[in-house]
């Protein structure tokens, strides 16, 4: 993982190559959302539809997205379903 090495202090470099590893652990679990949401939508089904909905939920506990949210798209996921 590349890093830029702008700081010169130790502990400043520390702490930038832990926001690049947070960063990208940040985006492939937004990834993983994402493309749990396109799995349901492109097939909806009660098992794609728990596990969107627990990938959703994993991402607001970590605080990636916003409680309301990931709420509402548990809700739109539901309503589709339902049709």
């Amino acid at each position: 993982m590349e890093v830029n090495r702008v700081a010169n202090i130790k502990s400043a470099i520390k702490r930038a190559e832990l926001s690049a590893k947070q960063n990208a652990k940040n985006s492939s679990q937004k990834s993983a959302m994402r493309t749990a949401i396109k799995a349901f939508e492109a097939n909806p089904t009660e098992e794609l539809f728990r596990a969107a909905s627990s990938i959703i939920d994993k991402a607001e506990s970590k605080g990636l997205i916003h409680k309301n949210k990931a709420s509402r798209d548990k809700s739109r996921l539901a309503s589709k379903l339902a049709n």
